[in-house]
């Protein structure tokens, strides 16, 4: 766990993944919420393609305590819900599908 400063100085608690894997091929992306720019979580993305949903697998460490279950990822700071969790229909994999306008994403 290590410390990051939101927008309105408070110091928020990051927590590791200790699902995450490795993926070759991957960019890191910053996802931030998009009313209150509060960091939500770092994600390894494969591709080019829209950003749709989020792996739990990929997801490297964020502001949520992913080794929990959770039903949905909401923003600390304003209580924006930014994804839900599912678990897809292809490959059987928990992933969290976000909502379009709920958040922003930043290439690393």
């Amino acid at each position: 766990m290590s410390g990051q400063r939101g927008n309105d100085g408070v110091v928020m608690t990051i927590y590791p993944n200790p699902n995450c894997k490795k993926v070759r091929g991957s960019h890191v992306l910053t996802v931030s919420c998009a009313h209150c720019k509060t960091f939500i979580a770092n994600y390894q993305k494969v591709g080019e393609s829209n950003f749709v949903k989020m792996y739990n697998e990929r997801i490297i460490d964020g502001v949520v305590d992913f080794s929990q279950r959770h039903g949905a990822i909401f923003c600390p700071n304003c209580n924006v819900r930014i994804a839900t969790r599912y678990i897809t229909k292809m490959d059987k994999k928990e992933a969290y599908r976000l909502v379009p306008s709920a958040f922003h994403k930043k290439k690393v």
